[in-house]
Order: C-alpha cells, then structure tokens, then sequence
C-alpha cells in the first residue's frame, strides 16, 4: 500500500534513529483503499511535564484494531480515515475523525466499524471483503470528542511576515 523509494530515504542522525528505522520524506499510494492515522500518547520521559505522541500510518482496517487492542485505549489520542477517491463524496481523498471503533469477528473474518465524530458509520472495507453474519460487535475504541482541542500556536509579537510589492 506505502510504497517507499530509496532516493526519498531521509538519513536521521545518529542518535535519533531507533535500531532497524527508517525514514522516508516521500511514500507513494500503490493501492487506493482507505488508510488511518492512529495518535497514541506515550509515557511521560522522565517527569519532564509533557507526553509526546507517536502516530502511526496503518493500511488495514484489521491492522488498526490490532493496534488499538495493544495499547492503552485512554492514550489514543486522535484517530483519522483517510478516504479515497472511489469513497468519498467529493471524488478526491479526504479524511474523516473517527470517534468509534467497532469490531466483529467470527470463524470467516473480521469486519471493522467506524463511526465518525457526527455518529455517521464509515464503510471502509476493501469492496472484496464479505462481512461474517451479523454478530454481535467489540467495542474497541471510543474517543471523547468533547475534549478540548489544541490551538493552534500564535505568534507572541502578533506580527506575521508581510509581502512586499515588487516592482515589474
């Protein structure tokens, strides 16, 4: 699905890298399914009084109920869809906050629910996949969206960088 180039390779210092990581300043799109953005907060380093985030990339619905059962469901701090063109209403990829996750499994498979922060479900399966019969369903993640949000960061000064006019 994430196709990754040796040319957009990003070299990290030494230090900075984990044992065995990469890193890539470019992916590429191979397969036009629906992919998730999963935050995850993580400890504290040290009582330094802030929790940084890890977000993973993942390609698979039933990759992404797997990651959600190995973590702390409370550390979640953000979950997105992204929705390809053949499934979104506008005909471009778009992304959708999901504020439930839901699975059912049985003996044929696994089927993940979302549900946006509206309450609408997300049909994310791949078209090939048959949902297994109606079963009843895990309820893996559920986010507070009445949690305040972030701001985004302004400028002490107030001032901005202003264009100038050039003379043709």
């Amino acid at each position: 699905m994430f196709l990754s180039l040796p040319q957009y390779e990003f070299p990290m210092p030494e230090g900075l890298n984990v044992p065995g990581g990469k890193h890539w300043r470019v992916v590429e799109m191979t397969l036009h399914s629906p992919w998730f953005l999963l935050t995850v907060e993580r400890p504290d380093p040290g009582d330094l009084g802030w929790k940084p985030t890890h977000t993973l990339c993942i390609a698979w619905d039933t990759d992404l109920a797997d990651a959600i059962k190995a973590v702390n469901a409370a550390s979640v701090r953000g979950l997105v869809a992204m929705i390809p063109a053949w499934a979104s209403p506008t005909g471009q990829w778009c992304s959708r906050e999901i504020n439930e996750v839901w699975l059912r499994s049985d003996e044929s498979g696994k089927v993940v629910t979302l549900r946006d922060v509206a309450g609408k479900t997300l049909d994310v399966a791949v078209p090939m996949q048959t949902p297994p019969p109606d079963r009843e369903a895990e309820l893996l993640l559920r986010l507070n969206t009445r949690a305040p949000r972030l701001r985004p960061r302004v400028s002490v000064t107030g001032r901005g960088r202003r264009r100038v006019a050039r003379a043709e």
